[in-house]
């Protein structure tokens, strides 16, 4: 779990350094500071869509998306949530039907204060697409129209809500055990992406015990 954190942590810092002064790049790092002091829970998570975000675009090659602008995306897709009380956004508890409500406009609202704040159309669709699903179960228009930032958006931020630990949830899962969650719905999310993170996320273990390796013979 904390590996995945520390990663996506250092891209962070490797692309704001990359990007300082890029008048996006700035509102979007003042904005997940904001995220950061409200509820670091949402900081983390958002870090690791970003990151999980980032490394699905790289390995798909798509000429419409950029994998650096999908990291943006992810930090600031739940931003949202600043609108919700903290009695709903770090509730154990489960929700009851109007904070469900409550819940669910999170993505509205976090899209309109992008747009208000002019982040690029590939930014907003990412925000607004990341709780939808493919056969139409998702929110908030429960399409099944998902393009390519959409479906991005849904696996990357599944893989991070089952990764890491939530108020609602202490245990986290293992890479393989989402892996095999997504193909179990995938009538909901992208097959052909889960593919591309269940490659992606073999060589990242494979990179890490080879590290491991590294330290130990030293």
């Amino acid at each position: 779990m904390y590996d995945v954190l520390l990663d996506s942590q250092s891209l962070f810092l490797q692309l704001f350094n990359m990007y300082n002064g890029e008048q996006e790049w700035e509102k979007g790092k003042a904005l997940f500071v904001s995220i950061s002091c409200r509820d670091l829970a949402t900081a983390n998570h958002s870090l690791v869509v970003g990151y999980i975000a980032y490394h699905i675009t790289i390995n798909i090659r798509l000429a419409s998306c950029n994998a650096e602008r999908m990291f943006l995306a992810g930090l600031l897709h739940d931003i949202g949530k600043l609108s919700m009380p903290d009695s709903i956004l770090k509730s154990s508890q489960r929700l009851n039907t109007e904070e469900r409500k409550l819940v669910i406009e999170h993505v509205k609202v976090g899209h309109d204060a992008l747009k208000q704040l002019d982040f690029g159309p590939d930014i907003l669709q990412f925000c607004y697409s990341h709780h939808e699903r493919l056969d139409g179960s998702g929110y908030p228009q429960g399409t099944t129209n998902l393009n390519e930032i959409g479906c991005i958006a849904a696996i990357s931020d599944i893989y991070s809500a089952l990764k890491l630990p939530r108020s609602y949830r202490s245990n986290c899962l293992s890479d393989k055990e989402i892996i095999e969650f997504l193909f179990q719905y995938d009538n909901q999310f992208n097959r052909n992406y889960t593919y591309i993170l269940k490659s992606f996320l073999n060589k990242r273990s494979s990179n890490n015990l080879s590290k491991i390796d590294e330290l130990i013979i030293k």
